[in-house]
């Protein structure tokens, strides 16, 4: 099945615009998490000035269609966060995977299980937003 950008947007209730194609684009085709410079990199057009991509991605970020997350340097680095029939709003807690070596960041999927642990650990404290963060060597780098 093929992922048409144009419903993605409208799915988020987000005007379709060049801009907002051009950056879901590189979003939606990228298995890592990408920083500013590092969309701005992939697009690779200068009309399309800094704020105005900060924009788009913020507005990206609070209607849900991605997450953001600090790398090392507590720099924002995002990554398309998509829900459909089978991912709910409770999904989108997952933990992040941080190569030593490359500095690439990837998102995986945490387990009911762990969601349950943590929730039973944390009896009587409310929790608002989840960041687990692994570090390793990803295979390319091992």
């Amino acid at each position: 099945m093929k992922i048409e950008l144009r419903d993605i947007l409208k799915q988020y209730n987000l005007k379709v615009t060049p801009v907002r194609l051009k950056v879901l684009e590189v979003l939606v085709n990228s298995k890592v998490a990408l920083s500013h410079a590092d969309v701005t990199e992939k697009i690779a057009d200068e009309s399309i000035d800094k704020v105005t991509l900060y924009r788009t991605l913020n507005i990206f970020h609070e209607k849900g269609l991605i997450h953001k997350v600090a790398n090392e340097d507590r720099n924002w680095l995002y990554a398309l966060h998509l829900y459909d029939e089978k991912h709910t709003d409770a999904d989108h807690n997952h933990a992040h995977f941080i190569c030593d070596t490359c500095d690439k960041i990837f998102c995986f999927d945490m387990e009911t299980s762990i969601n349950a642990s943590v929730n039973a650990f944390m009896d009587g404290f409310l929790i608002t937003q989840r960041e687990i963060r692994l570090h390793g060597l990803c295979p390319t780098c091992q």
